[in-house]
């Protein structure tokens, strides 16, 4: 391994302990402005809080494990990988494979499920503490152990089957056009993206959970009402049973052409008000009217041609200077995955503030949506406090948390946006008037 290659490992180690400590850092000075200078005021009307109250310890306790959780999954994300690299590990499964096929594309499958196998084993004590033993720990699940190791080998098995697929889709892009496979490659996924975007709300999402209609029969007609006030066509809306798992609250729109549904989780239909239920309706149909789902594949298909680019380069330049330690002299070579994915890693952990920033801009617009429809500025606060308070949510999470895990604004934020955006008392236009019948 030659020496510039070295030095920008132990320099990229040395900028990670640094974010590490200001992590760190920052969720203590944000714990101390929660608990000593976070205003406590409830304003009750009908009985619905229209204000937050101020986070209870185990609350900030929760914050704090979910903390240390991100940071060990970044650094497994980056350390598992480089294992499989430098121990050789990677080129050990490489020659394997290729003694069991001698045809490419099985050789690529065979290397893929026993790699991604590996990784998933190391990864479940992490996965199992964060999704089921901590969830239960404060009172968020309803989950059985069944339930959990049911799903957690549905999504395996789907994750080997798709990945199987795709595999040996960019090794052979990246053999027969190395300069350029990044473009093609991240193309090709605009479509990949949109048919998965398609088939899941029918055929991958009900594998996990029951979907039906909603039950209650006037909250349903309610809701159609709601829809119909816009131009939206031929959207299903349906509830789902997620209250076998969680006691937390969600809704999302999901889908596209006559796939498209807006799904309630049934503990938020359960927990809520029918006003409060309306206004989350609402924001949901408001991410569908502004096309967020169909930006979302099309600017994703567009970001994946820039981190691939990226990608080529530095795995390209990482090869050269290796000196031949990790085994790999070519790109195209399967034992190369491992350094794909850690690039991957490093590369979406450099870009992801960027995106969520623009999620956290699509959600606003949503919100704001959502109250030019309703206009039901006390549901839309209430709902909000009802969702995150649940979920034992901080108003505000430390600044870099908040940064590399918000794709939403704020619990604070957007309860404050609820309270004050109110256009229409002051005589002025609506930003989506445009949408509204």
């Amino acid at each position: 391994m030659k020496k510039e290659l070295s030095a920008s490992i132990i320099i990229f180690i040395i900028i990670m302990i640094g974010f590490i400590f200001s992590v760190r850092v920052s969720e203590q000075q944000n714990n101390k402005y929660l608990r000593e200078k976070y205003v406590q005021s409830t304003e009750i009307k009908e009985n619905t809080a229209t204000t937050i109250a101020a986070p209870s310890e185990k609350a900030i306790d929760y914050q704090q494990k979910k903390v240390i959780i991100w940071v060990t999954s970044i650094i497994l994300g980056m350390v598992v990988p480089a294992f499989f690299l430098f121990s050789g590990l990677s080129v050990g499964i490489r020659n394997w494979a290729q003694s069991r096929s001698k045809i490419a594309f099985i050789a690529f499958i065979l290397y893929f499920i026993v790699y991604y196998s590996i990784i998933t084993l190391i990864s479940l004590p992490l996965d199992y503490y964060s999704s089921f033993v901590l969830k239960h720990a404060y009172g968020l699940s309803n989950q059985s152990f069944g339930k959990w190791i049911g799903d957690f080998l549905k999504s395996f098995a789907i994750a080997i089957a798709v990945g199987s697929a795709l595999i040996y889709i960019p090794y052979a892009l990246i053999k027969r056009s190395p300069g350029y496979w990044w473009l093609y490659f991240g193309l090709l996924l605009i479509p990949v993206l949109f048919f998965i975007t398609f088939i899941s709300p029918v055929y991958i999402d009900p594998i996990f959970n029951k979907y039906e209609k909603v039950q209650d029969t006037k909250l349903e007609a309610r809701i159609y009402d709601l829809i119909d006030k816009t131009d939206i066509k031929n959207v299903k809306v349906y509830q789902v049973n997620k209250s076998v798992d969680t006691k937390e609250m969600n809704a999302y729109m999901t889908g596209v052409l006559n796939t498209k549904r807006i799904v309630l989780w049934d503990t938020t239909i359960k927990n809520l008000t029918d006003r409060e239920t309306l206004a989350v309706v609402a924001h949901e149909m408001g991410h569908y009217l502004m096309g967020h789902v169909w930006k979302a594949i099309v600017l994703g298909g567009i970001l994946n041609v820039f981190i691939f680019y990226l990608i080529n380069k530095i795995a390209l330049w990482v090869i050269n200077k290796s000196g031949g330690t990790f085994g790999i002299t070519k790109l195209h070579d399967i034992a190369s995955l491992p350094l794909l994915m850690l690039l991957l890693s490093i590369v979406m952990f450099i870009v992801t503030p960027t995106i969520n920033a623009y999620s956290r801009y699509t959600e606003t617009e949503a919100d704001r949506f959502e109250l030019e429809l309703t206009k039901d500025n006390e549901a839309s606060m209430s709902s909000m406090i009802k969702l995150h308070q649940t979920s034992l949510a901080l108003p505000t999470p430390g600044i870099v948390y908040k940064l590399w895990n918000y794709d939403h604004p704020t619990f604070e934020e957007r309860v404050d946006f609820a309270k004050n955006y109110k256009p229409w008392e002051e005589g002025k236009a609506l930003k989506y008037e445009k949408y509204i019948k």
